[in-house]
């Protein structure tokens, strides 16, 4: 996904959300003015039919009225209103500045400062004292009216979230094109890498066939070598697209027994001889690990070194120079693979074990590979408990350090 259209896309998200937490708070706010209005509107409603019922019962004197009575009656209104709420309810006299009667005295502050505040008479007549019935309800407000920034924050916090997902999202699909991109790579690659060892075997074959080739030993033991040397880069580049398959599978299994890691290594580089004969090239040898038998499944070590090696030899713009060595680091088996190739940039080193990943040639455009070598290596470690370092400058080379425990 090219970086422009990431953000414009996400700029779009932002200005959408922006707008949607705007025309919320709007929105809510009005609403919650709606709300209270109508809330008003309900109680002064009640309210005006208990007056008029206390009106229509007069006259009465103080013997026979009960606050209890005034409790229910009010109650029952308001619910007939649509409030479904029991409020404090006080009566005042505003005279004498006291409450003749509290349904819940702890709320007589509350009570004194409540704005649903009726006039009435207690006794039927008219009195130069002036009587209230007071309301207060504690649990009217809705709890985003008493808080009204907070359904603001739940918007921005819920929209984080639609926004980090949406990132993430966008992320995966670059992530996908990516490994749909390396994958269509790894497969022209795997075409052009199998296609040359059949190529230079056919070849090989005719050259066999014609007599007077064939009559020729020396001539006939170098077409024999080729044919060989390339059947076993095929088999190699077979095996480890297989078993780095397999290893992505929980079922997967090692085959670990005792490995002389040393005649191990000196095996596999002498298959490289043919090979760097034809580049001109030399492998220096420092087996020096002693004792040199380590538990490990000697297919996939074997593996392992080949792919080390053939990697130090592919990205050596001259003539290969290889020095492999062996060493005992406190209770670990060490094996160095060092080359004087093109080396590898910092900003690739990070991603150097990564599956299909391939380091840029530069200037070296025969470097053939699928991308799986060394994330192959780094598996094989792994599973060994192994742990696997690069130490590299461009244009001086590479250094794989791989360590492995020691038999206990």
């Amino acid at each position: 996904m090219k970086r422009w259209f990431s953000v414009f896309i996400i700029s779009i998200f932002a200005i959408a959300a922006v707008s949607l937490v705007v025309v919320q708070l709007i929105q809510t706010r009005r609403t919650f003015s709606i709300s209270d209005n109508m809330f008003s509107v309900s109680v002064g409603n009640a309210m005006e039919e208990v007056i008029k019922q206390l009106d229509s019962d007069k006259p009465y004197n103080s013997a026979n009225f009960s606050y209890q009575d005034l409790d229910s009656l009010i109650v029952e209104e308001l619910i007939i209103n649509g409030i479904d709420m029991h409020p404090v309810i006080g009566v005042y006299d505003g005279s004498q500045g006291s409450f003749l009667y509290s349904s819940n005295p702890r709320h007589e502050d509350d009570l004194e400062y409540s704005p649903y505040r009726y006039s009435f008479r207690p006794q039927g007549v008219v009195s130069s004292s002036q009587y209230f019935i007071i309301l207060s309800f504690p649990d009217a407000e809705l709890f985003l009216q008493r808080n009204p920034n907070l359904y603001l924050y739940m918007s921005i916090f819920l929209l984080l979230i639609i926004a980090v997902m949406f990132i993430l999202s966008l992320r995966t699909i670059a992530n996908q094109r990516k490994l749909d991109q390396m994958k269509n790579e790894f497969i022209n690659n795997m075409t052009h890498e199998i296609k040359t060892p059949i190529s230079t075997i056919s070849l090989a074959c005719e050259m066999l066939s014609d007599e007077t080739i064939s009559q020729d030993n020396a001539s006939r033991a170098n077409f024999i070598n080729i044919v060989a040397d390339e059947n076993q880069r095929m088999r190699l580049l077979v095996e480890t697209i297989l078993q780095s398959a397999k290893m992505g599978n929980k079922n997967f299994s090692m085959n670990p027994k005792e490995v002389d890691f040393n005649a191990l290594t000196d095996k596999v580089l002498t298959s490289f001889k043919l090979t760097l004969a034809n580049r001109g090239g030399s492998v220096e040898r420092h087996l020096d690990a002693t004792p040199s038998i380590v538990i490990a499944d000697e297919l996939h070590m074997t593996n392992l070194i080949y792919n080390l090696v053939d990697n130090g030899i592919k990205y050596s713009t001259g003539a290969p120079h290889i020095v492999v060595s062996t060493a005992i680091e406190g209770k670990h088996f060490v094996i160095r693979v060092q080359d004087h190739g093109i080396g590898i940039a910092k900003a690739d080193q990070k991603h150097i074990f990564e599956k299909f990943y391939r380091v840029s040639t530069g200037n070296v455009h025969n470097v053939k590979g699928f991308g799986i070598g060394l994330n192959y290596v780094a598996q094989v470690v792994r599973l060994h408990h192994g742990h696997i370092a690069l130490e590299s400058e461009p244009g001086q080379g590479s250094t794989f350090i791989v360590s492995l425990p020691l038999k206990a």
